[in-house]
This record gives structure tokens, sequence and C-alpha cells, in this order.
């Protein structure tokens, strides 16, 4: 049982700022199907009236992801036909779009063992290098999406490939990707003459509930800062992680180069959910603590870097109503988060419900290409993939337009399973002084669904 408990509380101070926002489509490939998420929820045929959505909806800027793998299906040549058409409906309508050309598992599958491959950080950068020749006007990158928790799921848990496990693993997975992103950040700065790199990963913090949990809750604690401290240059001897780096291949000469020349970042994106923080005791995950909630995880984070902040993902899996009450959550916190931002001479660059659409085969962990619909976008999908707007949608367009802010979006009593399964009930005591509304137990569904077989996609 969450240690959280509903109450009322007082609001005062200055009247909240009004927020950007902004949304994306989710991409990531099914390794081993060549297959991507983009493809099951039929964003890369119908992405001439998703984006065009977004236009309407008063949305100017989007998180863009570009398929790799689909682009570079034989190492060393590229197949730009269908990102020629993508891009160029983008630009036609004006969008600006944050690119995101490798979303977890995206890279081609000739690239054996993925980030750990020792040819990754080259062959990924002649890519980004020939992406930027071929599109100069693009100047907004991602250069790997969430660095610390796809070297989790592909070198820790064994989830993705290559489906390693153990710290050995990880450690190798982040090297791979830190020398990615410290020579890319090099290359596109040569390329690029308004270059903008949002770096965007997890914010997490996990609680030791016991004795037994506190060597891995440690672990992970220090894990989360890990790819920005090395691409910073802030891993020396006396870094709690530099000992595993070190036996997993990490140079001296490597840590020079990283503390004279650190990577740029623009922007720090942060991707915050119901389960991005952990309690943890001998017997596994627990909810029962109290988590610190957004605004202030963000600013444990805004005070060991020294970047902009930005919302980069966040979502509740649930009834349309289930996913309002955590907007107005999230927008509550983020507006407290950018008055107390501006006070110390730093910006909130943005908010950003991911997906736009309802993204599939999450059920799965992007392992089978289903088609399973996944209730948690701006927009709800059909049994045949028909986006369709309702009160989400409608406030979402009412905030992109300032018409409204979190104390007038409505509040829902949360339903089991959002309030279990999805890790939503330990929350209650940051919601304190909701005006709760019943919502309708026939809503969105709360489980993936697979209205379609593989063939029917």
């Amino acid at each position: 049982m969450s240690l959280c408990v509903e109450g009322k509380s007082a609001t005062s101070g200055p009247p909240p700022p009004r927020l950007f926002y902004l949304s994306g489509f989710e991409g990531t490939q099914m390794f081993g199907h060549g297959i991507d998420v983009l493809d099951t929820s039929q964003h890369t045929g119908r992405y001439a009236a998703d984006l065009l959505q977004l236009v309407t909806d008063g949305i100017t800027e989007f998180r863009c992801c570009i398929p790799w793998h689909k682009i570079e299906r034989v190492r060393g040549s590229y197949d730009w036909s269908w990102t020629d058409r993508y891009l160029d409906q983008v630009r036609r309508l004006g969008l600006r779009p944050i690119v995101d050309p490798l979303h977890h598992t995206s890279f081609p599958h000739w690239l054996e063992n993925g980030f750990a491959n020792p040819d990754f950080p080259h062959r990924y950068v002649a890519f980004l290098t020939s992406f930027a020749r071929r599109y100069p006007w693009v100047s907004d990158y991602t250069i790997i999406n969430e660095p610390v928790a796809t070297s989790i799921l592909c070198g820790f848990t064994g989830d993705w490939y290559p489906h390693w496990t153990g710290r050995g693993g990880v450690a190798q997975m982040i090297l791979g990707m830190v020398r990615a992103i410290h020579a890319a950040s090099i290359a596109l700065e040569n390329l690029v003459p308004a270059l903008r790199i949002v770096h965007v990963d997890t914010c997490e913090r996990h609680h030791a509930l016991d004795e037994a949990a506190k060597d891995h809750t440690e672990f992970s604690n220090h894990l989360r800062f890990a790819v920005l401290d090395l691409l910073l240059g802030r891993v020396a001897a006396d870094h709690p992680l530099f000992e595993l780096f070190s036996r997993n291949g990490l140079r001296e000469d490597e840590l020079a180069l990283y503390r004279a020349l650190p990577s740029r970042i623009d922007v720090l994106g942060l991707d915050y959910y119901a389960h991005s923080e952990m309690g943890w005791t001998r017997k596994g995950p627990s909810e029962a603590f109290r988590p610190f909630g957004f605004r202030k995880l963000a600013k444990e984070y805004a005070a060991r870097y020294p970047f902009n902040l930005m919302l980069s993902e966040t979502n509740v899996r649930g009834r349309i109503e289930d996913r309002l009450t955590w907007l107005r959550y999230m927008v509550s916190e983020c507006e407290q988060l950018t008055l107390e931002l501006m006070a110390q001479g730093r910006q909130f660059e943005g908010f950003c419900w991911y997906p736009h659409i309802d993204s599939t085969d999450w059920c799965s962990l992007c392992r089978e290409p289903n088609g399973r619909i996944d209730p948690q976008g701006i927009y709800h999908l059909t049994g045949q993939f028909d986006r369709m707007p309702s009160e989400l949608s409608e406030t979402y367009v009412q905030l992109a337009a300032g018409k409204i802010e979190a104390s007038q979006i409505p509040a829902y009593r949360l339903e089991n399973p959002v309030l279990t399964d999805r890790r939503v009930g330990k929350f209650l005591c940051h919601m304190a002084g909701f005006e709760w509304r019943e919502g309708q137990p026939s809503g969105a569904p709360y489980a993936c669904q697979s209205p379609l077989t593989l063939a029917d996609i």
C-alpha cells in the first residue's frame, strides 16, 4: 500500500506561467522483425493526416522519429525515399521537428551486438552526417533517445537485443552510446549552423525500502546520471561507477577527451512516468513509498546540470479520464517548476505528452509486432486505427493555445488497475486539493488491444 494519503492543500503565489506544448509519434524497431511502431500504429502510411492534426491543434514542434534501421538496411547504402516524403510534409506544414534517429533498438540488423559493437559510433555518425547534409534545414536533434533506459533493457535485464545481463553488460552499452553521442555532437556542430541538441533520458529515482535493497538502489541511482557525467567529463577515479566502466573498456584518453571537450547539450529533456520512481525491497519492487514527484525530481537534475529543462515524455495507460487526471498533475508540476527555474534565470522549454496517437506493441515491450493498441495517446485509436478525438485532445488543444491552465483541467477519480498496475496510486498525495469527478467505467481499455492481425497492418 502506498504511504501517500489524500488531503487538502491551498495554493497561493504568482499566476502560473503559460507552458509551451509539443507532442510526438512513437517509433521503435521491434528488433528481429524489421517492423517499427511507426508501422504498427500506421503512422508510416497516415503521416500526412497525423502531421496536419498537429498543426490544426496548434502544436508547432514535435519529437520526430527517423527510422535509421530502415534507411540503412544495407551497410553504407541509404534509402531516403520515405524520409524525403515525410520531412517534405513536415517542412511544408511549418512544423519544427526534433529529429530522433535512434529510438531504443532502432539500429540496423547488421550491427551485431548493437550499441556494444565497436563500429557503432563510426557507423552512426556517418549516418547522421549524411542525414544532416540531406536535410540542412533541420536544426533540432536528439542524438540517442533515453540512453540510460535503453542500456538497461539491452545490457542489464536482457529484454532487448543483444540480451546481455549484469552490470558489465549495461556498462558496455553505455560506453558505446557515449562514444557515439560525443562524436555525433561534434560532427553536427560543424554541419548545422542553428543546431539545438535536446538530450532526452529518463527522469528517475530509486528508493530503498529495506537493507537488502540498498546496493541495487544505490547502483541504480548512480547509473541514472552515468551518461551525462561521462559526456560532460565528470567521471574520474572518485566517481562511484569509475571502476565498473574501467573494467569494461573505458580508457583514460577517452576521459581526457570528455574533460577537455564536453559534449554539447542545449536542452535536457526529462521523461517522467508513474514508474519513473521505484521502491525496492529484497523481494523486488514495492509501491509502499512516497514519490518525490516530477517537480522535485527535476530540480535534482537541474541542481546537478546547468541546462534548460523540458518534459520530453509523459503519459499514463488507461481511460481517457485517467489520462486527463495525470495530465492535470503533470501540468501543475511543470507550471510550478517553470516559476522556480525562472527565479534561477533558467527556462522550462516545453511540455510533451507522448505520443500524440496511441502507441502500439508496448505491451510486449516492443518485441512482437502484433499491432496491439496501447491506450496512452492524446488521440485514441479505434479497432481500425482511426484517430479519434476526446476530452483529452480538446483539453490539450486549449492548453497549447494558452486558454486554460492546470487548475482548469478536469480530474477524474482514478480506478484500478491504473492505481495499482500503472503505479499511479502512490501519487494521490501530490493530487491533494483536486476536485474529483466521476469517470465512465466503460472508457478506453486499460490493456493493449489486438483488433487486427499482423497481416492486416
